[in-house]
């Protein structure tokens, strides 16, 4: 994901933010099962100085912050249940978001970087998740939510916003091997807080995506799958790094006993 955020008499910065996350799944019961989330994150930031705005580069120019490894783990309970006679599946999730990702990373004078340059959050959160679908013939219609609400600050007294995502896709089933579809997607999100409760101005807001999508299923147990997704609307509490443009590829194994 890449960013830039160009706010008249302030200092030019880009960040680009990439991830890839394995998702594992494991059923227990026909209607119980157990998701692990791993997040791999890259996070690059670069931002133009003045002179004298940083003691270690006291000459200005462009100043590199970089994090990278493995984020917050998500584990989560997932409940199953079909209703109106198996017609309208629907999945109920609950969880927790850990703090195992590293939240010290540090420039190159070993200075410690922003916490939202960091790949951890350094707080426990509880995760909440629903989701359902209906198939129209070749039409499949799906839709979701997914909630996480801040537990606490971390140890360095930065406390992350609530987050609310929100997703409709809409999936053409046109043969066994290929399907397409549309994905609209909405994101809220609260103000951070650091020093234990003073105000991040420059966080939260809400965003309007939408997305074309493209899988293809190459074996029965193996599909792949590439998102486009471009920013319809954004509403955000002053100014934020923002992508115009976000590709997603995915891949899903089914392990088949």
């Amino acid at each position: 994901m890449y960013g830039e955020k160009a706010i008249p008499n302030y200092n030019k910065e880009r960040t680009f933010n990439s991830s890839l996350t394995l998702i594992t799944n494991y059923g227990i019961t026909d209607n119980l099962s157990v998701t692990a989330f791993f997040p791999f994150r890259y996070i690059l930031n670069e931002k133009v100085l003045f002179r004298g705005q940083n003691p270690n580069q006291y000459s200005g120019g462009k100043y590199f912050r970089e994090s990278y490894g493995l984020g917050d783990v998500i584990l989560q309970t997932r409940y199953h249940k079909s209703f109106f006679s198996g017609n309208l599946p629907m999945i109920f999730g609950i969880g927790l978001k850990l703090s195992n990702g590293k939240i010290n990373a540090t420039d190159v004078y070993g200075e410690r970087i922003s916490d939202n340059l960091q790949v951890g959050t350094g707080s426990i959160d509880p995760v909440f998740s629903f989701y359902f679908n209906k198939h129209f013939g070749k039409l499949l219609f799906s839709a979701g939510t997914f909630s996480r609400i801040s537990g606490s600050e971390n140890i360095y007294g930065y406390r992350y916003g609530n987050e609310l995502h929100s997703l409709i896709n809409i999936d053409y089933l046109e043969n066994y091997i290929f399907y397409g579809g549309l994905q609209f997607s909405h994101l809220l999100t609260t103000r951070d807080y650091y020093e234990y409760g003073k105000i991040t101005r420059d966080r939260g807001g809400q965003s309007f995506y939408s997305a074309g999508k493209l899988g293809i299923k190459l074996t029965e147990q193996f599909d792949l799958e590439m998102t486009v997704q471009i920013p319809l609307l954004h509403n955000m509490n002053e100014s934020q790094l923002i992508s115009p443009i976000l590709f997603q590829f995915g891949s899903l194994y089914r392990f088949i006993q």
